[in-house]
């Protein structure tokens, strides 16, 4: 599969939400908002071209895991979510990628351009804040 060819899943619904860890340096001061956001370097591909890893809310609540859980590996990192319909929005694809360490993992398919990456960085929402770790 080409890096910014679009896979999507009609299994997954517009309404649901996409966990993405988000590292320390990725929550950044917002002058305007007055609060810290999330960064539009959260929303890039991996280093090494796979495409961006979100955790799909649905799979994690359905396997019984908890918000805890999912961060019990990542001190000190927060939690966003996206909403799947807002990232098909931006012409983005949503996969569902189970791996044998995380079987709600889920893939973003398609070009995040700067503009793409912003639009999806001032849509998240703190599921963990860093005011609250």
């Amino acid at each position: 599969m080409e890096k910014d060819e679009v896979t999507d899943d009609p299994t997954i619904s517009d309404s649901e939400g996409l966990w993405r860890r988000i590292h320390p340096i990725w929550a950044v001061p917002d002058k305007t908002l007055g609060k810290v956001r999330v960064s539009s370097a959260a929303f890039d591909d991996s280093a090494d071209g796979s495409p961006l890893s979100v955790l799909i809310e649905r799979l994690v609540k359905e396997s019984g895991r908890t918000v805890d859980d999912v961060m019990d590996s990542y001190d000190g990192y927060f939690l966003a979510s996206i909403n799947s319909g807002d990232a098909r929005q931006l012409g983005l694809g949503i996969e569902h990628t189970p791996t044998t360490e995380e079987p709600a993992h889920g893939s973003v398919h398609g070009k995040k351009t700067k503009s793409v990456k912003l639009k999806l960085a001032k849509r998240a929402q703190w599921v963990v804040a860093p005011s609250h770790r």
